[in-house]
């Protein structure tokens, strides 16, 4: 029969190597590259989303116009007949906020930065 002998295993241990600085650098400009793109992305955006909302506030003025002049009597009717949409001082609420939002999204697509 044979004996069975203890073996052993030596581990050596070594140092943790620290991460080398240029390889640091290079993610911090990459994360500091991506930001701006997605900075200067976002304020074209704004300005695309601005320039289409000249119509929409068109169209939206029109509507008011229009249930204004259904109130007093002037055309037959108007689209909305019942509810908070028939009334003409929703839809001129409805235009102002997006005339403020079309001016907002119009000023920081100048070149104004809101921080």
């Amino acid at each position: 029969m044979s004996e069975t002998q203890p073996t052993a295993i030596a581990v050596t241990a070594e140092q943790v190597r620290p991460i080398p600085v240029g390889l640091l650098r290079v993610l911090a400009n990459a994360t500091r590259e991506s930001a701006t793109w997605a900075g200067s992305t976002a304020q074209r955006l704004g300005e695309i989303v601005s320039a289409l909302m000249g119509p929409a506030v068109v169209c939206v003025y029109a509507f008011t116009a229009w249930s204004l002049a259904a109130n007093a009597g002037w055309t037959n009717t108007f689209i909305f007949s019942s509810g908070p949409l028939s009334n003409w001082f929703v839809w001129l609420f409805i235009a102002a906020l997006i005339t403020l939002a079309s001016g907002i999204l119009g000023r920081r697509g100048d070149g104004e930065r809101i921080s």
